[in-house]
């Protein structure tokens, strides 16, 4: 079994908090993966809780089907339940298959009963990803990547669920030691070694540097980032109204923050307005805080499928009507709306009475706003990853 530390026993328990469903894991069969199952029967033998391994026939290579029934197998063979997904790619690009990967992990678990997804993501990766990010315009704090806890990155998909890394305070090559001390064997993605992959290619420069100032460096904006998103979680809190027909109001003049926060910020705005998981272009996003918390924009301005327009302190953002998918899809309008689910013993819901901003991209029958959970949810993931990114750093 891999080691129970502090950190990952209580980053778990964190997160898996309130919950009453199995905890998922996303399991791979690859190094880290594989730790990540060891990690999480230890945590479940401790805690009580039951677990639920999730592994993805990706179909990007001929061995993948073969390769998630024998995690499947490795898992059931430990008395720990299993489920594999399938993927039947039709873009082969690696964002595609993140967004797939996190499309079925999401759906799977709350099918599950589970808001709980664990990741096997180290600080390996997140040294790897500083430096990717380090060589496009980026802030430092906007260069730290992933997350010890983050929300889905897919919407509607990833409604309820949290990602949880309990892994990100170890090395990959501890991890590999470590089961290779066991005897466990694990799966090699030929990808790994690929030059063309970016990562691979970072991942070779990484080992040519200077490992423990690297990591000093690392850790530096991780307690910047850490900051930010703490901040960002009070605001979406303390600022942050969504009306029941679903229009956001922002009490503007209460928003004390540096432009970066006020970015991002945003971002999540527009995002949850929008009913998306995918932002606007990072330049448009910032000049359009610029406007907003220097007086603007006084008549509506659209940007990455939503509106906002400024009314004294007051900030409202809705949904672009010409962007809104006006459809039903498992419940869900719109990414930004569920069916009201009524009793058979009370009366039928009347429609709300929905303010005339919001009208036109509405559904036109009873349905209840999903924007306010989205937005409590999101500030619940920063205010945990804030946390533990700071204990992670704190003696270094």
């Amino acid at each position: 079994m891999q080691r129970l530390d502090a950190f990952s026993c209580q980053l778990i328990d964190a997160v898996a908090a309130g919950s009453q469903g199995p905890v998922c894991v996303a399991v791979s069969g690859g190094s880290d993966s594989l730790s990540l199952l060891n990690l999480s029967q230890a945590w479940a033998e401790k805690s009580g809780r039951d677990l639920l391994v999730l592994t993805i026939d990706h179909g990007l290579r001929p061995e993948a089907a073969e390769e998630a029934r024998w995690v499947a197998d490795l898992a059931r063979d430990r008395g720990v339940a299993a489920e594999i997904l399938t993927w039947s790619p039709e873009k082969r690009s690696q964002n595609a298959a993140r967004k797939a990967r996190h499309a079925l992990l999401a759906e799977a678990a709350r099918a599950a009963g589970s808001g709980t997804v664990l990741i096997g993501h180290t600080l390996t990766d997140v040294v790897e990803t500083l430096l990717m990010r380090l060589s496009r315009p980026v802030r430092l704090a906007g260069a730290v990547g992933p997350q010890p806890v983050s929300v889905s990155p897919v919407w509607p998909e990833g409604r309820g669920i949290i990602l949880a890394r309990p892994l990100l305070s170890s090395r990959r090559a501890d991890l590999v030691a470590d089961l290779e001390a066991k005897g466990q064997s694990w799966i090699s993605d030929p990808g790994n070694e690929a030059d063309y992959y970016e990562r691979v290619r970072v991942r070779r420069l990484v080992a040519a540097l200077d490992g423990a100032r690297l990591k000093r460096i690392c850790f530096d904006a991780m307690r910047i980032r850490a900051v930010e998103d703490l901040q960002l979680s009070q605001l979406l809190i303390e600022t942050v109204h969504t009306d029941p027909g679903g229009l956001i109001e922002v009490d503007i003049g209460r928003v004390d923050a540096a432009p970066g926060v006020r970015g991002r910020f945003l971002d999540v705005l527009l995002q949850a307005a929008s009913g998306t998981s995918h932002g606007a272009a990072a330049q448009s996003v910032t000049d359009l805080a610029e406007m907003t918390f220097s007086g603007g924009p006084r008549s509506r301005v659209t940007l990455g499928g939503a509106w906002v327009q400024r009314r004294g302190n007051q900030l409202l953002v809705g949904r672009d009507p010409g962007e809104a998918r006006k459809a039903w899809a498992d419940g869900i309008w719109d990414g930004r709306y569920q069916r009201l689910r009524m009793s058979e013993t009370l009366e039928p819901v009347e429609r709300m009475a929905l303010p005339f901003l919001v009208r036109q991209s509405a559904p036109g029958e009873p349905a209840e706003e999903i924007i306010s959970a989205r937005l409590a949810q999101w500030s619940r993931a920063l205010r945990l990853g804030a946390q533990f990114s700071a204990a992670m750093v704190q003696n270094v």
